[in-house]
């Protein structure tokens, strides 16, 4: 994929995707109370259920302890996914999912640049069992079965503008 674009030194390309992190909210909590083997069993069943459940066009790119970093050329689709997954995972601790849709430089498999960050940064704003997408998200997807719920403008860490946020159901 770097090759398709311009990964071959400084002149990087950026990308459009749609980037989205999914991680278990009340994890540490989940940890102390049911032991390190427990909690190392459920990260595992997640991840397994992301992966099983990843619509084609989508791809993990990786896992930072209870959290995975999926991203897709097609927005609309994982965020159907996304709203899905929510409902087929029920374990405790719940899920909580992000969706931006912006630009990146793709590089050794992974994605960088103020987007993803941006993606990043949402996550600790949504609720277990919520997917939480940006403005860029929305405007992007076009579906008669999600709505978009605004919730306003918040105030993330490291982000020097209030950031439109909207919850996304059924």
């Amino acid at each position: 994929m770097e090759a398709d674009v311009g990964g071959g030194g400084k002149g990087l390309a950026r990308v459009s995707m749609a980037f989205c992190f999914v991680d278990l909210t009340g994890f540490t909590r989940y940890t102390e109370e049911e032991g390190d083997e427990e909690a190392l069993d459920m990260v595992e069943r997640f991840v397994d259920t992301v992966e099983a459940t990843l619509p084609a066009e989508a791809q993990l790119i990786k896992t930072i302890g209870d959290e995975v970093m999926v991203v897709s050329p097609d927005p609309l689709t994982l965020t159907e996914w996304a709203v899905g997954f929510l409902h087929l995972f029920q374990e405790r601790p719940q899920p909580r999912v992000v969706l931006h849709y912006g630009a990146a430089v793709f590089r050794d498999g992974d994605y960088f640049g103020g987007d993803v960050n941006l993606a990043h940064r949402v996550v600790t704003r949504a609720l277990g069992g919520e997917v939480l997408v940006t403005s860029s998200l929305a405007d992007a997807v076009d579906s008669e079965h999600l709505r978009f719920e605004p919730i306003g403008e918040v105030e993330l860490k490291g982000v020097s503008e209030p950031v439109p946020l909207h919850v996304v159901t059924r």
